[in-house]
């Protein structure tokens, strides 16, 4: 099968970009629907532990489904698993919509929407990374960062003006955007999973059970669960830690919309970087700068050093997850890409799980532990990821080590192979 063609005069093909068009739309539907899931569930009779439920449900749900998601997007392709859950997250946010049944029963339909957007995640990561050269890969999971942080950005307003008219105009707004997300990639994505093993050895090929333990996955894995573990921080701690320097809520939604904006314009020019320079060195100052102005926080009291600590430390991140799934989609073979996406996604999401339980449990405990032992996570993990990231691989390295896999196969014994498998 022929690769897809790149139509003349783009540099990106227009099946990324279509996919990332997707992505935009799923995120604006599925970020419209946090401003107000609080007061939803209060509404209904619920209390604290059922708004936790809500909130916390789908992430569980997500985490979970990654790996078997991932293993169906290796055996069944990218295309059929982003189309079934796309279509599942509409119809179950079409549910909610009707507002029609006990409360438990729209908790579970809402961690059922867990399930399908854990399903969406390494499919969509791994048709990016079919999509894309070695040395762009980084940048295509950059702009993918970005067109994440757009939807992070117009969802939350859209869903808070559609509350206001009538709350289930917000899961209308989500199960269309769906919707609208699965027709893009129904009439211009194809299936790419034929490209993840185009031109790779038999020798390569022939690797996958051994693929999550080489330290260009296991490593990654760790600072994208240490990202996660910060990131939840501002879920959970960064409100409290506003509201005790006077600030209201106005405030601690300017910051975090503040705190997005160099993620949502600088992620693709990162990645770029990432691409032509050294990842360590690149890791090792945006897990530093991190981890000391995360350390600072409990110092600040003012609210104009804290945004611009904030945008330092946004500007910090706007790399460092392009730069870890670059990473372990270069240390895999792609015959287990939607797996190793997976294990990314599903990293990221327990890191957060643990983070906003126990960074939140900890705020009790002092104000300046959360910050702390963040601090401490990000020095661990950019540590690791200093002295076990592999180095980069140059174009004509790569060219170099098929060629030897070639020769190596070709002075394999006949029928070592099928014995082998």
């Amino acid at each position: 099968m022929s690769r897809l063609r790149r139509p003349g005069g783009l540099s990106i093909p227009a099946p990324v970009l279509w996919l990332l068009a997707s992505d935009l739309v799923l995120s604006m539907g599925v970020c419209a629907m946090f401003p107000f899931l609080p007061l939803y569930v209060r509404q209904r009779g619920g209390g604290s532990v059922a708004i936790a439920f809500f909130v916390a449900g789908p992430l569980l749900a997500n985490t979970l489904v990654q790996l078997p998601a991932g293993r169906v997007v290796d055996r069944v392709g990218r295309r059929p698993v982003l189309l079934g859950a796309l279509a599942g997250y509409s119809l179950l946010a079409a549910l909610l919509a009707v507002d029609r049944g006990p409360l438990w029963l729209l908790g579970a339909i809402r961690a059922g929407q867990g399930v399908f957007s854990g399903a969406y995640g390494p499919a969509m990561r791994s048709a990016i990374a079919d999509l894309s050269p070695p040395e762009k890969r980084a940048e295509r999971f950059g702009m993918a960062q970005s067109a994440f942080m757009v939807g992070l950005l117009v969802g939350p307003a859209v869903g808070g003006a559609l509350a206001a008219v009538a709350q289930s105009l917000v899961f209308v707004c989500s199960s269309a955007a769906a919707a609208g997300a699965g027709l893009l990639v129904l009439l211009r994505v194809p299936e790419t999973r034929h490209l993840a093993v185009e031109g790779e050895t038999r020798r390569a090929a022939a690797q996958p059970a051994v693929w999550w333990r080489r330290r260009g996955v296991l490593v990654p894995l760790v600072g994208l669960g240490a990202m996660g573990i910060v990131m939840s921080m501002y879920d959970v701690v960064w409100p409290l830690y506003l509201t005790s320097r006077g600030q209201g809520t106005v405030v601690i939604g300017f910051s975090v919309t503040l705190y997005a904006v160099p993620l949502l314009l600088l992620s693709r020019r990162g990645g770029r970087l990432a691409d032509r320079g050294n990842r360590r060195v690149l890791l090792a100052a945006n897990f530093a700068v991190a981890s000391l102005t995360v350390l600072s926080y409990p110092f600040l009291h003012s609210l104009t050093p804290i945004l611009l600590i904030g945008l330092v430390e946004a500007v910090s991140w706007v790399a460092t997850e392009p730069i870890l799934y670059a990473v372990i989609t270069d240390s895999t073979p792609g015959s287990v890409r939607g797996r190793a996406m997976a294990a990314g996604g599903m990293a990221e999401f327990a890191g957060s799980a643990v983070g906003a339980l126990a960074l939140g449990a900890s705020w009790g405990l002092g104000e300046g532990i959360p910050f702390w032992s963040s601090s401490g996570v990000l020095v661990v993990a950019g540590t690791l990821c200093v002295l076990m990231v592999p180095a980069r691989r140059t174009a004509a390295e790569r060219i170099a080590a098929g060629e030897r896999d070639a020769q190596a196969e070709a002075a394999e014994p006949v029928g070592a192979g099928a014995a082998g498998s």
